[in-house]
């Protein structure tokens, strides 16, 4: 989605590259596209609805909620389904070329009128909050929200949440002399590996591995802390091969990459392509996004929005999102669902050793300039 004309500098580079590689992959020689071939072999296809609303409420829904959404980031068959238990009632999603997680409050702001819902980031609903655009849910509407893990709800109070993503390591095991455990690794090696290493182009995922590296929280808002993680990420980024927002794991299955800072779900697609690829959730920690749809402040169709959540929760229906996007999930529930390529991936899998070497991004205010700044310096070095 394109930022808003007029809109201030942003801090937060677009995370839509993350949903191009999916819809890329097909074209760059890796397996089938998540969103068919996964949603193809699942045993959650998910082809009927449910056999009745699962809304609680006890009057018809209807009208229709409009929802800011990534393209293509909804379960093949959610809507559908959503519109064929709830006839007077439909979900409209706008997506347009880019969309930045900083932009997402101006963008509601600059249209208060066009949209119902969003899909937002923790940093996202933090910037609401603080906007006051956000609109709190009646959780006795949203009975299943009962299936998502108790970390992620606690995570994300505020809505309803639908996906994370950690950013740690993926590399060639058969080009590669050594095994490779943490950011230290990289770094070292990249002397020995020089022009065959790829870092991600997004700021807070970036920025936030090199403050991983040096024991800090991805959140900081020091400026001390800031500035020894830019001085990290100049000292390695001559032996660097690109900073990619997308695509990443094309060079890893081809071999011209050999070690890349990458997502968790890029990595787990380059992976059906190549047995070699092995994925690293740091020793110190990873980087990583947890989001969701939230409602926006006065909207007047709540009630078609806790409908829609409420279905979009139910295990089946969310596993029908989740093996349509490739993405790490938030409710176990759903695991019996899920294509096992999803499940039974070392990269995705959700447990509590893995969690516990999580830091989700948080919304950062003012230091936001802080980050911004560091992000230019390294990018124009």
């Amino acid at each position: 989605m394109s930022e808003p004309s007029g809109s201030p500098s942003i801090l937060y580079t677009p995370r839509i590259p993350r949903r191009d590689f999916l819809r890329r992959a097909g074209q760059v020689g890796l397996s089938l596209p998540l969103g068919a071939a996964l949603a193809a072999c699942s045993k959650s296809s998910t082809s009927s609805p449910p056999s009745s609303p699962t809304s609680s409420s006890p009057e018809p829904v209807t009208g229709k909620a409009v929802i800011l959404n990534y393209a293509g980031w909804m379960g093949k068959h959610n809507v559908d389904h959503f519109e064929a238990a709830h006839p007077g009632a439909s979900i409209k999603q706008i997506t347009e070329g880019s969309i930045s997680s900083g932009a997402v409050v101006a963008q509601i702001k600059a249209n208060p009128k066009l949209y119902d819902g969003s899909l937002g980031d923790q940093a996202v609903v933090g910037q609401a909050i603080a906007a006051d655009i956000l609109q709190p849910l009646d959780w006795s509407k949203i009975p299943n929200i009962k299936y998502v893990d108790e970390t992620f709800r606690k995570a994300y109070p505020h809505a309803v949440p639908s996906d994370y993503g950690k950013v740690g390591i993926g590399y060639r095991a058969d080009l590669v002399s050594e095994e490779i455990t943490s950011w230290a690794d990289v770094w070292r090696l990249a002397p020995e590996y020089s022009g065959k290493i790829v870092f991600i182009d997004l700021d807070r995922d970036c920025i936030g591995s090199a403050l991983k590296l040096l024991g800090f929280s991805t959140n900081t808002t020091s400026s001390s802390e800031l500035a020894q993680a830019l001085q990290q990420l100049l000292a390695i980024k001559p032996h660097l091969q690109a900073i990619l927002g997308y695509n990443i794991g094309r060079g890893l299955a081809k071999g011209t990459t050999y070690i890349a800072m990458d997502w968790d779900f890029d990595v787990a697609l380059a992976q059906q392509s190549n047995e070699n690829i092995k994925w690293v959730l740091p020793e110190e920690g990873a980087t990583a996004y947890l989001e969701g749809f939230f409602a926006i402040k006065d909207t007047p169709r709540l009630a078609v929005l806790e409908s829609f959540f409420d279905l979009f929760l139910d295990p089946k229906e969310y596993a029908d999102f989740v093996n349509t996007t490739g993405t790490a999930f938030v409710e176990q529930a759903a695991t019996p669902y899920v294509d096992k390529s999803i499940s039974g991936n070392q990269a995705l899998v959700v447990d509590p050793t893995s969690l516990a070497k999580v830091e989700f991004e948080e919304f950062v205010g003012p230091a936001i300039a802080e980050f911004a700044k560091v992000w230019d310096q390294f990018k124009s070095a």
